[in-house]
């Protein structure tokens, strides 16, 4: 199992294993034709100039739809991790020039094309081209830790603010998991199959009302539910350990059902037929509240649309794929590069459900006994002004 968070140092393998499955389901006929290419010494077809002639007559509405963000964006992106990409190899080469690195990259996240199909675009070799993928990835993992931030001093006021139009004062973040549709790994497959009965990695993240992660935390199998990721998650233990850090003036973020109720996690009433009219209500105001975190993995999987089926064989460095879409998802963000077209393609292929009623009653019983008193009677408070605030 691997896990994966921004403050983790993160353990990359080598490129030369790094292989996507769509490189294994070549065809017969397209074997044979670059294995007679390569004894006639010529060199599999590639768009030469793509980078330099095609991509710069670009209308900013093409590049936007290409590489799903804007030219301002990339620049900002290239500008962070650009400086990191211009490494010198032991044998003195230089390494591919960091926009064109960038730039292919991305498009490999932004679109489900396999590497065959972008190593021709961009000119690459297919080696070349996974040592660029595996190079920005761990760039874009690097710098991580100073993208994913938690909220403090001015920024946790506007996210207080943000949130206290919808009720909720004090509220610092929404926190819920999503599943990353994965391939059957090779090594024990089942661990990974959700409740969906499909393969996929649990992505657990924060949001703030503009749809900015605040913390990510991914890697755990599907076939483990919400709470207990929570649990094993680096924010939680820092949270148990000092909540004072992180909620200096009593502030909470709130979950759904899968999460406890705590003094600094908010999560619904347990429906079993008897809750008031106070409870009813604010189950309902909570889970109106709650989709911005829905829309934000919408729009993470609608901007990246690869983590719609990430079909990569190392299963150990898919966490960090993820991580990396999540950076880049802040990055945007920032520049207000929001499009609700993407979190509208995002919702439609969004399989993610989180319902614990879709579990059993055990797991129920389990998120209940993680309730604590003052968790409870600071939900109740919640409750009764909510239900004021609708009279």
């Amino acid at each position: 199992m691997c896990n994966m968070d921004p403050r983790v140092e993160i353990i990359m393998a080598s490129w030369e294993v790094l292989t996507m499955s769509e490189e294994e389901s070549s065809s017969d006929e397209e074997i044979l034709s670059v294995v007679s290419a390569n004894s006639r010494g010529q060199k599999p077809v590639r768009i030469v100039n793509y980078l330099f002639h095609s991509i710069p007559n670009f209308t900013a509405e093409q590049f936007r739809m290409h590489f799903r963000m804007t030219v301002s964006t990339f620049d900002k992106v290239l500008g962070a991790v650009g400086p990191s990409l211009k490494n010198i190899h032991s044998d003195g080469r230089h390494t591919v020039e960091p926009k064109k690195q960038l730039l292919s990259v991305i498009w490999l996240l932004a679109t489900p094309d396999s590497f065959r199909s972008v190593n021709e675009r961009f000119d690459l070799a297919k080696s070349t081209l996974f040592n660029c993928f595996f190079r920005v990835i761990h760039v874009l993992n690097m710098i991580a830790p100073t993208i994913i931030k938690w909220p403090s001093g001015p920024y946790a006021a506007e996210v207080k603010e943000g949130f206290s139009r919808t009720g909720l004062d004090s509220c610092l973040g929404i926190v819920d998991g999503s599943y990353i549709t994965i391939k059957a790994p090779r090594t024990h497959p089942e661990v990974y199959v959700c409740r969906k009965k499909f393969h996929a990695i649990t992505l657990q993240a924060i949001c703030d009302h503009t749809l900015k992660f605040t913390d990510c935390f991914a890697g755990y199998p599907a076939s483990v539910n919400d709470y207990r990721i929570f649990k094993n998650s680096d924010i939680y233990k820092s949270l148990i350990e000092n909540p004072l850090q992180y909620f200096p003036n009593n502030e909470y973020i709130i979950g759904d059902k899968a999460y406890p109720a705590k003094q600094w996690c908010i999560s619904p009433y347990i429906n079993r037929g008897d809750l008031c009219q106070v409870q009813i209500n604010f189950n309902t105001q909570l889970s109106r509240v709650r989709q911005c975190i829905e829309r934000s993995f919408a729009l993470l999987k609608g901007r990246f649309r690869r983590l719609k089926y990430l079909d990569m064989n190392r299963i150990d460095l898919i966490p960090a794929t993820i991580l990396a879409c999540c950076v880049l998802h802040n990055i945007c963000i920032s520049d207000e590069d929001v499009s609700k077209e993407m979190i509208e393609e995002g919702q439609l292929n969004n399989l993610n459900d989180d319902s614990i009623s879709l579990q059993s009653e055990e797991m129920v019983e389990m998120v209940e006994n993680g309730t604590d008193e003052a968790g409870t009677m600071r939900r109740d408070v919640i409750a009764r002004n909510l239900f004021l605030q609708t009279q």
